[in-house]
């Protein structure tokens, strides 16, 4: 669908909510738009794509998502609003001011090794908060990382679990895989069922190994050949890739690179722990 058909679209499904602004982009799982609220607010909305759309129970989707609504941290981008109207499905977040990782990342392509582990800690606080309420992200990467004055936030949090759980096996039909597969874990790379919070520690180890090589660990045009990587291929050698990273952290950013859960850190907090002494905030 054509960007300007998409947001006439939105504009006539949820004008009487939302005074749509201009569309913002297209993620990995919806396209997203500048809107208002009635009462002012500056929000985001993001409309799933037409072929996940297709793929999930609409009612499940949203219920799963606002399951996840429930969490709340100053860290995290809250869920206001969820629905379906006119065939889309919706939600929105507020507006977080900053600048994704990802946008940083590609300005600068990596950074002070203190900055990134900084960054990782505040996820960190993040993800000891959710996976204390039984709730994984399983979707971290430098997207849904938002840079602002007050440190890190995270965004689209309970979106890749609700399209898994609520798809099942349609989304495989379709073609489509939750997660983006240069930061998936080996056990979502594999399709496994069972992913759990160990999951979220391996994918911000990725995001980490970037932040601070500049690249990250796996990549390759073909996402089956990431996905292999991740399964089956150790990770390159990190100090040789950043000559300044210190020996304890490049063997912090090892352990939660494992390829068996049983290997990695084990939970946020301890990860948090080892990457804290290179953290500094002076």
């Amino acid at each position: 669908m054509a960007g300007r058909d998409i947001l006439d679209r939105v504009r006539k499904a949820l004008g009487d909510r939302y005074d749509v602004i201009t569309a913002v982009g297209r993620g990995g799982t919806a396209s997203i738009f500048g809107a208002y609220d009635k009462s002012g607010q500056r929000v985001a909305i993001k409309v799933l794509h037409p072929e996940l759309t297709v793929s999930v129970a609409a009612d499940r989707f949203l219920r799963e998502i606002r399951y996840a609504g429930r969490l709340h941290h100053p860290r995290i981008a809250p869920l206001l609003d969820s629905g379906e109207t006119d065939y889309l499905l919706w939600f929105v977040m507020p507006f977080v001011p900053g600048e994704t990782l990802r946008q940083v990342l590609r300005r600068e392509q990596r950074l002070g090794v203190d900055r990134a582990c900084r960054t990782a800690c505040e996820v960190l606080e993040v993800l000891t908060h959710a996976h204390g309420a039984g709730l994984a992200h399983r979707d971290i990467k430098p997207d849904n990382i938002v840079l602002g004055e007050t440190g890190a936030t995270l965004v689209d949090f309970g979106i890749a679990r609700a399209i898994a759980t609520s798809g099942e096996d349609r989304v495989t039909r379709s073609g489509f895989v939750v997660g983006t597969e240069e930061y998936m874990s080996p056990e979502q790379a594999a399709g496994l069922p069972e992913v759990d919070a160990r999951s979220d520690l391996y994918s911000l180890g990725v995001v980490l190994f970037e932040a601070i090589a500049g690249r990250p660990p796996f990549s390759s045009p073909s996402a089956a050949a990431v996905l292999d990587m991740h399964q089956h291929h150790p990770p390159p050698a990190l100090g040789s890739l950043r000559r300044d990273a210190p020996a304890p952290l490049v063997a912090a950013i090892t352990k939660a690179l494992a390829k068996p859960p049983g290997d990695r850190w084990q939970t946020a907090a301890e990860m948090q722990e080892a990457l804290r002494p290179f953290a500094h905030t002076g």
